[in-house]
């Protein structure tokens, strides 16, 4: 379905409207991380739902302009589009009241999504902790997890306030063969597995209990450390005016996975992830136009 060359990355969560005070931008963080690929030249497509209403069909039509495979996203027609009312704080940055119920928590019958999607073959999975909630979204994440077992599996764990549990989250960590977590989010994981924040100890205690093979923290302005084949790399922070720290995050991650697919030497793919997740933080709204280019 693609011209370009590149992997096939198969994002499965949440495609919603992040409803700021001056207006609705398309977001969605496993959906965010995916759009990012697609513009480094990797095929993309995306497992979510819909309402039958005027976001959903913008979101499809976003999602198309995007250039990601919009087939596997479904249509619900007795749920709305799902949206986030973002409010800015002054200490945490922004916080989050996620609508619910919303299309995004009933994909559909996951036995004939199954089939397609062993069929399109993708080489990563990328999916969060929101949307698998759901008890269709976890199972299909899981099966494609185990039954067609991309390369490549991308947890961007992105926990929200009351959208999570521990036994969740344990068992998203059983599908991912690379986690990637902030500060807050690594004490969280490490208090669920018994070990410490250090990224050495964190990965090591990942890789003998999960599939994991690639662990990724990050720090903000702080830069991020990757944990990979038992060895760290640690990236500084780039100097930033940040304009919207929202989707900075799923940029980094698609700058990392972006490394993995094209076989990219860690520390360099880090870097990467690091200049793209800067890029991205220096424009408003979750997926800012940017160009390879300005990458370095």
């Amino acid at each position: 379905m693609d011209e370009r060359t590149g992997g096939r990355v198969l994002g499965i969560g949440e495609l919603l409207w992040d409803l700021f005070p001056d207006g609705p931008r398309l977001g969605g963080a496993p959906f965010n991380v995916v759009a990012n690929v697609r513009r480094l030249g990797h095929a993309a497509a995306f497992v979510t739902a819909v309402g039958d209403d005027d976001l959903g069909r913008a979101a499809l039509a976003a999602t198309e302009g995007l250039g990601v495979e919009a087939t596997f996203i479904s249509v619900a027609r007795d749920l709305p589009t799902g949206t986030v009312e973002v409010a800015t704080d002054p200490v945490e940055g922004h916080r989050f009241t996620i609508g619910s119920p919303s299309a995004y928590e009933a994909i559909g019958d996951g036995d004939p999504l199954l089939a397609r999607l062993t069929e399109w073959a993708p080489d990563a999975l990328v999916f969060g902790t929101l949307a698998q909630r759901s008890s269709g979204t976890r199972e299909l994440t899981h099966r494609v997890a185990t039954q067609i077992r991309p390369a490549h599996r991308l947890y961007d764990i992105n926990l929200r306030e009351g959208c999570w549990t521990a036994d969740l989250v344990v068992d998203l960590l059983g599908d991912a063969t690379v986690v990637k977590l902030n500060e807050t989010e690594a004490g969280v994981v490490a208090e669920l597995i018994g070990t410490t924040i250090a990224p050495q100890a964190l990965g090591t205690r990942l890789a003998s209990r999960y599939d994991v093979q690639a662990v990724c923290i990050t720090r903000g302005a702080d830069g991020a450390t990757l944990w990979i084949d038992g060895e760290e790399h640690t990236v500084a922070g780039i100097p930033t005016r940040t304009a919207d720290s929202v989707g900075a995050g799923d940029a980094f991650a698609a700058g990392l996975l972006h490394g993995l697919l094209d076989g990219t030497p860690p520390a360099e793919a880090l870097a990467f992830a690091n200049r793209l997740g800067a890029l991205v933080a220096s424009r408003p709204g979750a997926i800012p136009e940017w160009r390879a280019d300005e990458l370095g």
